[in-house]
């Protein structure tokens, strides 16, 4: 691959790329103008009465419970590095909707019978409990009919952003009573904020997720329901757990979870239970008012992962009794691996891609040096100088490569004037003339493919890494956020500019001159709206590229020298040895072995 068809493979990438990303956009909004076809969920609640809240204090946590269902209606997270304009974080997005609120524990299943069957242990969906142990530490919820008493306890443990939640169900019916419960975790995401802005990916990208013992993880977005999905796919089968508009995971999980880039929240059972993992994106958008989802400014989505239980059916007087675990916070992988005891590993949550174990062992590099030297600027500038070290030996080839085509450029450009018209003949001759000098266009080419795998799992690893959210550094206030000034992206671009400068490019000279300049540009754009951490890391390895380049390029200049040199000594000597020492033979060569004398 000689470096004019490595411009146009790139040039031709990203004009696909672009046109597949903004020519949407530029051509009308568009979007689906179909309802998703969901059924029909119970809402029946029982006599309102005035709500109270309960109070929650943990580690590194403040969490606050209505009455009316027994379910989350804030979640803040109480460190400073989880704060913005001054205040904490609040991960419960839907305070004002009860049947939409995390931790909500729904005993009627509609799988299992209808919202009218007489035959269920609770007469409604949702139900104002009363407020017994209210301690900062544990909230007890009570709700009590002639057929039921439900129990609601919710505690904090000793581990931070975690909940224990322990709920049982009592039948005080003189006849059987059937139940069947889910546990949901929602969290609600507009489109506005889940769209993507140029180059970047929202952090407030969702994902529903269920997370088996063993096996792959199912991670799923809104496009994976849109209304043809529903149809499309054996999961959405209707079962006795499904009524038909779920996404139901293969086997038993481990738990499930609703995730952006940074946080989670987790529902894991914690009583030997085994439940089903369900999944759910509900479009919600004034389909009356618009033409089309995309056409409404207020649209979103209800991104629902929960434990769908078993149907049971009680006999008087007896009880059921349902553990389970949440954990809402951010994605720090010390705290991951110990929620729940250990019980759950919750690490599988952290997305790296499709190179996970490079980028694993490329996060791990990162923590520990960020245990020795505590900043995150500097063991990003440090983990991509052991990254660039490391893959070192793979650029030298390119480099030495490239060096040597640079010497061949006179010759290049006669051959070029030489065949300007004839383009088959201009590529034997320039093939002849890599043979004649031992060049070789594609060995430069391929080692630097291969160490790509590389470089796309430490982006990756930076993108994701909670650690550098809302960390500050030089002038940077956030690390997992664009540069505030735009400073950064020109210097980047700067230096992109002085690696096309010492790195001239081959081949066609117009194809050269414009990559020059856009390649520069390019980056600069990128790195307009990515977030800074990656562009320390970017600028650190230009950096570095360009003093890999000038080292490799004075140690083939020297071996070049030195080679000279001893040519020419050899010739020197040569030339001596094959004088001739016999008077009158001046003009015949002598050999250097005669009549067996050395």
């Amino acid at each position: 691959m000689n470096k004019g068809g490595l411009t146009r493979a790139l040039l031709i990438g990203l004009m696909v790329f672009l046109a597949f990303t903004f020519l949407p956009k530029l051509f009308g909004k568009g979007g689906s103008t179909e309802l998703q076809p969901l059924k029909y969920e119970g809402e029946r609640a029982a006599a309102e009465g005035k709500p109270r809240s309960c109070d929650l204090w943990g580690p590194r946590f403040h969490a606050q419970l209505s009455t009316q269902g027994a379910d989350l209606t804030h979640f803040w997270l109480t460190t400073a590095k989880y704060q913005k304009d001054g205040k904490p974080i609040d991960l419960s997005t839907t305070p004002d909707v009860p049947m939409r609120r995390s931790l909500r524990m729904h005993w009627r299943h509609g799988a299992a019978a209808s919202p009218d069957d007489p035959s269920w242990q609770l007469d409604y969906d949702l139900v104002n409990y009363e407020l017994g142990k209210n301690d900062g530490k544990s909230c007890e919820f009570i709700y009590r009919d002639a057929k039921v008493e439900l129990r609601k306890l919710v505690r904090v443990t000793e581990r931070p952003y975690e909940l224990a939640v322990d709920a049982t169900i009592t039948n005080l019916s003189k006849e059987k009573r059937r139940h069947a419960l889910t546990v949901d975790t929602v969290t609600w995401r507009t489109a506005k904020e889940v769209e993507g802005h140029m180059f970047r990916v929202s952090p407030f990208v969702t994902f529903v997720e269920c997370v088996p013992s063993s096996g792959d993880v199912t991670r799923l977005t809104e496009k994976d329901f849109e209304p043809s999905n529903f149809q499309k796919d054996h999961e959405f089968a209707p079962g006795p757990l499904n009524p038909g508009d779920w996404y139901q995971a293969e086997g038993r999980p481990s738990f499930a979870a609703v995730s952006d880039a940074y946080f989670s929240h987790v529902l894991a059972p914690m009583d030997g239970r085994t439940p089903a993992c369900q999944l759910q994106v509900e479009e919600r958008w004034d389909a009356r008012a618009f033409k089309a989802k995309a056409d409404d400014p207020n649209a979103g989505g209800m991104y629902r992962a929960r434990l769908a239980y078993d149907a049971s059916e009680l006999e008087p007087g007896k009880s059921a009794r349902y553990e389970l675990m949440s954990y809402a916070g951010p994605k720090e992988r010390d705290l991951l691996a110990g929620a729940g005891g250990g019980k759950h590993d919750l690490s599988e949550l952290i997305n790296l891609g499709f190179f996970t174990g490079i980028a694993k062992i490329l996060v791990r590099f990162l923590l520990a040096v960020h245990s020795v030297v505590p900043n995150w600027g500097i063991a990003i500038i440090v983990l991509t100088f052991a990254a660039r070290m490391l893959l070192f030996p793979l650029s030298w080839p390119s480099i030495k490569s490239m060096v040597k085509m640079r010497e061949l450029k006179p010759e290049l450009d006669a051959l070029n004037a030489k065949f300007k018209d004839d383009a088959q003949a201009r590529g034997l001759a320039q093939m002849e003339l890599w043979r004649k000098h031992n060049v070789n266009p594609i060995k430069g080419c391929l080692p630097q493919l291969a160490s790509m795998p590389v470089w796309f799992a430490l982006y990756t690893a930076l993108q994701t890494a909670v650690e550098l959210y809302n960390i500050p550094f030089l002038w940077f206030p956030d690390l997992s956020a664009p540069d505030p000034y735009y400073i950064l992206p020109f210097i980047i671009g700067g230096t992109s500019f002085v690696q096309q400068l010492i790195m001239p490019m081959q081949g066609d000279p117009t194809q050269a001159k414009m990559m020059r300049y856009f390649m520069p540009a390019m980056f600069t754009v990128f790195m307009l709206f990515l977030p800074s951490g990656l562009g320390v890391y970017m600028f650190t390895n230009s950096l570095l590229g360009i003093l890999q380049q000038q080292v490799v390029e004075r140690h083939v200049r020297n071996q070049s020298l030195k080679s000279q040199s001893v040519s020419g000594g050899a010739i020197e000597v040569k030339t001596k040895e094959e004088k001739p020492v016999g008077k009158g033979d001046s003009d015949k060569p002598r050999p250097l072995l005669d009549k067996g004398k050395a």
